[in-house]
């Protein structure tokens, strides 16, 4: 999110960048805040952060991996960057799949339609950084890895709604 709201400072000078941006810094503020439902609804059954959750795979090797990426994407980005390459960081951090263990602690605690409204932001925001990657960027290796991940998220939404 803050990574996000950074790189909407950086491009203020074109309204339609940084509104996406913004748009994208808004959307993890919500994930932000889908977690901290999650374990609001887990103290209120009694887990504590120390309980496993048996239906949701956590890998901290994981975390630690996004946290270091965004820790150094965020020193990349102190001063300016040029759009490819702020573009370029958001698909790898989109990569690292944290949204699908948001995902499955969403459905771990029976949050079916917060779970849904998750996956319809992440396959919008991802859609919209795909359009963006288009039109600034010439990079097709980029695009394709990113339409993968519309894809994927777009299937994994359609499978729920079945």
């Amino acid at each position: 999110m803050a990574l996000y709201a950074r790189f909407s400072q950086i491009f203020s000078d074109d309204p339609k960048i940084r509104e996406f941006w913004f748009e994208m810094a808004r959307d993890e503020a919500r994930h932000v805040g889908a977690l901290e439902l999650v374990a609001t609804l887990l103290r209120l059954r009694g887990v504590d952060e120390n309980t496993s959750i048996d239906v949701v795979a956590f890998d901290r090797a994981a975390v630690e991996r996004l946290k270091t990426r965004l820790e150094e994407a965020a020193r990349e980005s102190q001063d300016s960057l040029p759009i490819q390459r702020a573009l370029e960081i958001a698909v790898e951090i989109e990569e690292t799949e944290l949204e699908d263990v948001v995902g499955r602690l969403l459905k771990s605690v029976q949050q079916g339609d917060e779970y849904e409204r998750c996956q319809r932001l992440l396959v919008h925001d991802l859609g919209n950084l795909s359009y963006m990657i288009e039109r600034y960027c010439d990079n097709a290796a980029l695009l394709q890895r990113c339409d993968a991940l519309v894809n994927k998220h777009a299937e994994a939404l359609s499978q729920f709604e079945r």
